[in-house]
C-alpha cells in the first residue's frame, strides 16, 4: 500500500456547514478528528475507491458514502470541477435515518 505522501491529490475538498458542524462539536476527540482528515487525504486522492456502493438517499442520490469507524462520511464527487464536497458526517445509526 503506497504511503500518503507518495499519493497525488486529484481532487479539492470542501466541507458543507453539516461537516463542519460536526468537526467542532468533536473536536476535543482528537483521535477521531486525525481519522477523518485521514479519510478526507484519502477522498482528495480518489473519492471513488474510498465509495462504498450501498449508500442510496432519496435527499441525495449521487452522494457516496465512506467509513470512519462508527460514523459515515456522506460525499458528492463534481467530476467537472475536481471536488469533493463533504455534505455529513454522523454516526453510522443516525445518519442514514437523516439522508433516507
Amino acid at each position: 500500500m503506497p504511503s500518503e505522501n507518495n499519493s497525488e491529490v486529484n481532487y479539492e475538498l470542501f466541507e458543507d456547514k453539516r461537516a463542519i458542524k460536526f468537526m467542532d462539536k468533536n473536536s476535543d476527540d482528537e483521535k477521531l478528528i486525525k481519522r477523518i482528515h485521514g479519510k478526507y487525504y484519502q477522498l482528495a486522492v480518489d473519492p471513488y475507491k474510498e465509495a462504498e456502493s450501498s449508500f442510496k438517499s432519496r435527499k441525495c442520490p449521487k452522494c457516496k458514502k465512506t467509513r470512519v469507524g462508527d460514523y459515515r462520511i456522506i460525499y458528492f464527487i463534481n467530476e467537472s470541477t475536481k471536488e469533493v464536497e463533504i455534505i455529513d458526517i454522523g454516526p453510522r445509526r443516525s445518519i442514514y435515518k437523516k439522508w433516507n
